[in-house]
């Protein structure tokens, strides 16, 4: 059985070689090295182990073998917090925390107190390795790698559940089976080779079978399907081949990455805390005291995006935009940060070359603003003689219409009450029969500024035809409406219009239907223009109304 041991070994190793060879190397590719490492260590080790002619020899082989298997917990889980995507959460301090039970336990191993984790009592004639007892040292070990495969296992089950992308999942469900299979062979190895050890005289090493599995499995997914290197390299080449300087920082400004681009300009080492003087060694005495100060205010205020530009003395003089924003979790706490530079020299040479420019188009644009002001003003008094009545200077019945829909709908959905005034100048036919159209024409718009003066600067005044006219009040009760109607009444019967003709004078009444709507139909919002006109036709009728009970009075409706 001890050449199935070798026989693992060299596949793993030959392995090894491979992903070296015929890989991209990436972060992920180093610490799967070092996790396939140490499945090459156990069956090699264990090969050396039964091989030793020295009892204490074996035991050193078999303790290294073991150290190397309490190191692969660990070492698993920051491959797999790595494999799902959140190597952002491991930082000095939080490693060395994880990687503390793994160490205890490989120090246990090494010491191996009154070889209470391992122990080879001789007994003449018999094998070595047949001999081999484990102490209660031991389930130490056993209890420290199912808590790092169980967090593997749990965080990788995690990532599945959330709304990853397929190929994310492919990459997690791949370690995710290497792991299972893992488990699989250590708890047949330990069933086999310690717990029924008793009953059986031969060692059969399923553990070095297992590893050898297992990273034939992960070699050929690395290989064939790429499932490491892809989002990784794409990352790095996109860095690499922007011409925008990048520096990405942890949360306590420690340097994450910085792409090729900057290189040259600044002297900056991943894992160095990110410093002013870095940066402001490069800087003229302005820029340096501004960037300090957006440094200052970066820190006071991590989670707002910043922008300043700087002067770089380099070969030459470099104009740089520097912007900064946050890098956020999905709870919005605070990751890192993103610092990103910009050369714009290229841009403010041409805004210079373009000022000048500008200066001799100055004279054209002023003329070109004249023009443009008379062109204004024409269509300012187009729009305004599209929606008022020439004569009178009031609304016309176009844009009242379309006014009244669309507050008719705001009306409606809040439930806004509001009045409709229509009045007729009584007898204004006799008017133009007797003095003429011109005094006629007079008397509209005195009457109309007679009515205006009574109303408030919201209310609405529009022509709706002939000697007809509506009046809008908005936010209006009936109580309110009926006081205004009042005046309106009142304020034409006192206008007194001169006819031009010696010393007389002719004076005019109205006529007026009020209409008032307090409480609101919702339901009648589907169709606002349907509930206009019944609204203007209920008017209409409070209109005619006051023309047959005699004229010069107001009949007022409340619809509900």
């Amino acid at each position: 059985m001890m050449w199935l041991d070798f026989g693992c070994s060299i596949v793993l190793l030959g392995l090894f070689f491979y992903v070296l060879a015929f890989s991209s190397i990436t972060v992920l590719h180093k610490i799967y090295g070092v996790v396939h490492f140490i499945f090459l260590l156990w069956p090699f080790f264990q090969f050396l182990a039964q091989t030793a002619d020295d009892a204490r020899f074996a035991l050193l082989f078999l303790s290294t073998a073991y150290v190397a298997l309490s190191l692969l917990g660990a070492c698993w889980l920051v491959f797999t917090i790595f494999l799902t995507g959140q190597s952002y959460v491991l930082r000095k301090l939080r490693l060395f925390m994880l990687m503390t039970p793994a160490m205890i336990s490989a120090g246990i191993i090494l010491f191996n107190p009154a070889g209470m984790f391992i122990d080879i009592r001789l007994t003449e004639g018999l094998d070595p390795l047949s001999q081999l007892n484990n102490g209660p040292l031991f389930w130490i070990m056993f209890a420290e790698l199912i808590l790092y495969f169980s967090i593997s296992f749990a965080i990788m089950l995690h990532t599945l559940r959330k709304d990853a992308s397929a190929r994310h999942k492919r990459l997690v469900k791949t370690g995710m089976n290497g792991i299972i299979m893992l488990i699989l062979f250590g708890i047949a190895d330990m069933l086999l080779n310690i717990l029924f050890k008793p009953y059986s005289t031969y060692y059969f090493p399923l553990m070095s079978i297992g590893f050898s599995l297992s990273g034939m499995y992960l070699v050929h997914a690395i290989a064939r399907h790429k499932v490491f290197d892809i989002i990784q390299l794409v990352q790095r080449d996109v860095m690499n081949t922007m011409s925008t300087g990048i520096i990405v920082l942890d949360e306590d400004d420690t340097i994450l990455e910085v792409n090729r681009v900057l290189r040259p300009m600044l002297r900056l080492r991943v894992g160095d805390p990110l410093h002013p003087n870095m940066i402001t060694s490069q800087l003229n005495a302005a820029s340096a005291s501004e960037f300090e100060q957006f440094l200052i205010a970066m820190r006071r205020h991590p989670l707002e995006r910043m922008e300043l530009e700087m002067t770089f003395h380099l070969d030459k003089y470099r104009h740089v935009i520097m912007q900064y924003a946050p890098i956020m979790s999905n709870k919005k706490a605070l990751l890192g940060r993103v610092l990103t530079f910009q050369d714009v020299t290229e841009f403010r040479m041409l805004v210079e070359e373009t000022n000048i420019q500008n200066e001799m188009l100055q004279e054209r644009n002023q003329e070109l603003i004249v023009m443009q002001d008379e062109l204004h003003e024409a269509n300012r008094k187009l729009e305004h003689m599209a929606i008022t009545d020439s004569l009178t200077g009031c609304y016309n019945r176009r844009f009242l219409l379309q006014q009244l829909e669309h507050e008719v709908i705001i009306n409606l959905q809040y439930g806004v009450p509001f009045s409709i005034f229509l009045f007729d100048i009584d007898l204004f036919k006799g008017i133009n029969d007797t003095y003429g159209h011109l005094v006629g024409d007079e008397v509209l718009c005195s009457t109309v500024e007679a009515v205006r003066g009574t109303l408030r600067l919201t209310d609405l005044l529009a022509r709706y035809g002939g000697e007809e006219f509506t009046v809008y009040l908005p936010h209006t009760s009936k109580d309110q409406a009926e006081l205004v109607a009042e005046h309106v009444k009142e304020a034409v019967e006192q206008n007194v219009v001169s006819t031009g003709i010696g010393n007389q004078k002719v004076s005019v009444t109205i006529s007026m239907g009020v209409l008032c709507i307090e409480e609101q139909d919702r339901r009648r919002i589907d169709n606002p223009k349907a509930y206009l006109r019944e609204l203007l036709a209920e008017a209409d009728a409070a209109l005619y109304e006051a023309k047959f009970q005699g004229r010069n009075r107001i009949v007022k409706r409340k619809l509900a």
